[in-house]
C-alpha cells in the first residue's frame, strides 16, 4: 500500500516519466460549454466520459470513475462508462470505500490487488482489484509539502491496472491530468448550480403567479406537482391536508403510488413520517426509509423521503411529501426548495379550501332552505276548530332544520288525531326520518282504526328503513270530542300532562318503547276522560330539558307552573307563555334543541 499526500506525490527517476505537456491533451473547459454558455447534463456526462477515457489511457486500467461529493457532503455520485454498455449512475455513502477514505483524509492511495487497506476504511467493494485514487480540489494548491488550502470535492478512482500494479509513473501522470479534470469539473458543477438556481427562481416565480389566481383545490395541487418536478426528482409524491373537523390527515392527491396502497394513506396526526411532520411542524429528510421506524410503506421501491409542512399563520394545514427509489437522494438544498414551494402552496391551498368551504356552505344553506320549506309544509298552518275544545300547537327549530314534528289529523267526523314526535339527531338526516315517520303515520291511520295497531305498524316500517342508532319518540292520541275523551299510546315520548281544573294532574305515559328500536314491539292504548277546565300539554324534550346558565333543566314542573299561573289564557296564549318562559330560562345562550308543544284546553259551557 502507498498512501501519498496529495501535494507531495513521489516521482520516478528523472527522464522516466514522459513530459505531461508533450504527451497528454488537456481537459478542455470549452468542451463543456454549449451555445448558451451552460454545461448542461448531457455535456457534463460527455465530459465525464471523455475524462474517464483519457485517464484510462494514461494509466492503462480497466475502470475509471470520477466521484463527486453531493448532497451536502453525505453522498458520492459517479458515472460508469463500461465498454459496449449504457452508462449508469453510481451512488455511494460519503464515507464508504477507498474514495471515502481519500476524501476524508486528503491523501492519495496506490494499492495492489489484495494489499492491506488503510485503517479506518469503511467497506471496500473493490478489494480484489488494484487501485489508484486521487482527491480533486477546487482552489489553487499550496506549495509542495504544505496542506491543501481547501476540502476535496471529488476524486478520480482508477481500478484494475492491466499488466500489474499501479506505478509511481501512473500516479504522476494521473496527478497532472487531475488538475485539468478538477478545474473543468469545478466549472461544470458551478455552471450547473447557476443554471439550477436560475431554474428554481423561474419555477418559483411561475408557481407564485399561477397560484395567485383563483383555483380549485385539485388545480392548485396539480400545478404544484407539475412545477416541482422541474426542479426536484421524485418517483412518488403526495399532499395531505389536516382535516379541520377531526384533526386527521386527509390525502388530497398522489402521484406514483400503486393500486391497493390506499390503507397506507389513512394516517393520524403523529403517525408515519407524514404524521410526524404534521404533529411537529418540522420538515424531515430520511436518507433510507428502511432504517426509519416511522415510515409507513406505501411503495416497495421507496428508499428515501423528504417531507415539509404546509404552514399558514403558524399552524400546520397539511404536509408535502416526496419519495424516491434512490437511497439518500434528498439534501438540504432540496429541502430549502421544497419549503419554498410549500409556502406558496399552503396559501393557495388554504385559499382554495376556504373558497370551497364557502361554496359548500352556500349550497348547504340552499339545501337547508329547501328542507326547511318542505318541513314547514308538514306542520299545520293552524289548529282546527273542535267543538268544546281550544287547541293550539307550535314548533320552533333550534337548527335551520329540526327533528320535531306535531300534527292535527282528521280521523272521522267526531275524532281528531293529535301527534307529537321527536327524531333522534338533528339537521337534514333527522328531518328526512321525520318525513318518513309522518308519511307512515298518515298511511297507517287511514288503514287502521286501533291506535296500538297504528303504532306497531309504524314501528316496523321505521325499524326496516333506519339505522339502529336512529329512532323516533312519539305520542299519538285521538280526541273524541263528542265523548270528551282522548285515547292515546305513548312510544317512549315525554309524557304529556293532564292538568285538571281541580288542581290535580296525571301523566300520559302508557304505550311502549320508542319507534324503530325493536322490530316486534307492542304498544298499549288507554282512554282518558277530559272535563271542562282541564288542560293537556304535549311537548318535546327541547321544552323540558332546556338549561339555564347553571345547567339546571326547565323541567315538567315549571311547565305546569306556567299553565296554572294563567288559568284564563287560551291554548294559543299558553303556547306562547311556555315558549317565553323557556327562552327566559335559557338566557343568552338560548335553548339547545327544538321547542315543540301542543296545548289542548277543555272549554267550560257558555253562560
Amino acid at each position: 500500500m502507498r498512501a501519498v499526500p496529495a501535494e507531495n506525490a513521489p516521482g520516478s527517476a528523472p527522464g522516466a516519466i514522459p513530459t505531461p505537456e508533450a504527451s497528454l491533451p488537456r481537459i478542455s473547459v470549452q468542451s463543456l460549454i454549449g451555445p448558451d454558455g451552460i454545461a448542461g447534463p448531457e455535456r457534463f456526462r460527455e465530459f465525464l466520459r471523455a475524462a474517464s477515457r483519457q485517464c484510462r489511457r494514461l494509466v492503462d486500467c480497466e475502470t475509471v470513475r470520477i466521484w463527486v461529493v453531493r448532497s451536502g457532503g453525505r453522498r458520492l455520485v459517479a458515472w460508469d462508462f463500461p465498454d459496449g454498455s449504457s452508462p449508469r449512475e453510481l451512488r455511494r455513502n460519503r464515507a464508504e470505500g477507498l474514495v471515502g477514505w481519500v476524501l476524508r483524509t486528503g491523501e492519495s492511495l496506490r494499492l495492489a490487488a489484495g494489499e492491506p487497506r488503510p485503517s479506518g476504511l469503511v467497506g471496500d467493494p473493490e478489494r480484489d482489484r488494484s487501485a489508484l485514487v486521487l482527491p480533486l480540489y477546487r482552489s489553487t494548491r499550496a506549495k509542495p509539502g504544505s496542506p491543501s488550502s481547501s476540502e476535496a470535492f471529488a476524486a478520480i478512482e482508477c481500478l484494475g491496472r492491466n499488466g500489474g500494479p499501479f506505478t509511481s509513473a501512473d500516479f504522476d501522470r494521473l496527478e497532472v491530468a487531475a488538475e485539468g479534470v478538477a478545474f473543468a469539473l469545478d466549472y461544470a458543477l458551478l455552471s450547473q448550480e447557476i443554471e439550477r438556481r436560475a431554474l428554481e427562481k423561474d419555477v418559483l416565480l411561475d408557481i407564485s403567479r399561477a397560484l395567485s389566481a383563483p383555483f380549485e383545490l385539485e388545480d392548485v395541487v396539480e400545478a404544484t406537482f407539475s412545477s416541482l418536478r422541474q426542479v426536484i426528482d421524485y418517483d412518488a409524491a403526495a399532499i395531505y391536508l389536516v382535516s379541520r373537523g377531526t384533526q386527521t390527515l386527509e390525502l388530497v392527491s398522489e402521484h406514483g403510488y400503486p393500486e391497493g396502497s390506499e390503507s397506507a394513506f389513512d394516517l393520524q396526526i403523529g403517525q408515519g413520517i407524514v404524521g410526524w411532520v404534521a404533529k411537529s411542524g418540522q420538515p424531515v429528510i430520511v436518507p433510507d426509509v428502511r432504517r426509519d421506524a416511522r415510515y409507513v410503506a406505501a411503495r416497495l421501491g421507496t428508499r428515501s423521503e423528504i417531507a415539509a409542512p404546509l404552514m399558514v399563520e403558524g399552524r400546520v394545514i397539511g404536509v408535502f411529501n416526496l419519495e424516491s427509489d434512490h437511497e439518500d437522494l434528498y439534501h438540504e438544498g432540496h429541502l430549502e426548495l421544497l419549503l419554498a414551494f410549500a409556502a406558496q402552496a399552503a396559501l393557495a391551498v388554504e385559499r382554495a379550501r376556504t373558497a370551497r368551504a364557502l361554496v359548500e356552505q352556500r349550497r348547504l344553506e340552499r339545501d337547508l332552505a329547501i328542507a326547511r320549506d318542505i318541513q314547514r309544509s308538514f306542520l299545520p298552518a293552524s289548529a282546527p276548530r273542535v267543538p268544546g275544545f281550544d287547541l293550539a300547537g307550535t314548533s320552533i327549530s333550534h337548527d335551520k332544520v329540526g327533528g320535531d314534528y306535531y300534527d292535527f289529523i282528521a280521523v272521522s267526523d267526531t275524532r281528531l288525531g293529535l301527534a307529537i314526535a321527536d327524531v333522534s339527531g338533528k339537521g337534514i338526516p333527522a328531518a328526512l326520518i321525520m318525513a318518513g315517520f309522518r308519511m307512515s303515520l298518515l298511511a297507517e291511520i287511514r288503514n287502521e282504526f286501533a291506535i296500538r295497531a297504528v303504532m306497531r305498524k309504524v314501528n316496523q316500517l321505521l325499524h326496516e328503513s333506519t339505522e339502529r342508532d336512529r329512532f323516533v319518540t312519539a305520542f299519538y292520541g285521538v280526541l273524541d270530542w263528542r265523548n270528551s275523551m282522548i285515547i292515546f299510546s305513548n312510544a317512549g315520548h315525554n309524557p304529556p300532562m293532564v292538568l285538571r281544573a281541580d288542581q290535580t294532574g296525571e301523566e300520559l305515559s302508557e304505550g311502549g318503547v320508542a319507534l324503530g328500536v325493536l322490530e316486534d314491539a307492542h304498544y298499549e292504548e288507554r282512554p282518558v276522560a277530559l272535563h271542562p277546565g282541564d288542560v293537556v300539554v304535549m311537548y318535546t324534550d327541547g321544552i323540558s330539558e332546556a338549561e339555564d346558565e347553571h345547567a339546571e333543566q326547565f323541567g315538567p314542573a315549571r311547565i305546569e307552573q306556567v299553565v296554572r299561573a294563567n288559568p284564563t289564557h287560551t291554548a294559543r296564549e299558553l303556547t306562547q307563555d311556555i315558549v317565553a318562559a323557556v327562552l327566559d330560562w335559557a338566557g343568552a345562550k338560548g335553548p339547545g334543541d327544538d321547542l315543540t308543544l301542543i296545548v289542548l284546553r277543555a272549554l267550560k259551557p257558555a253562560g
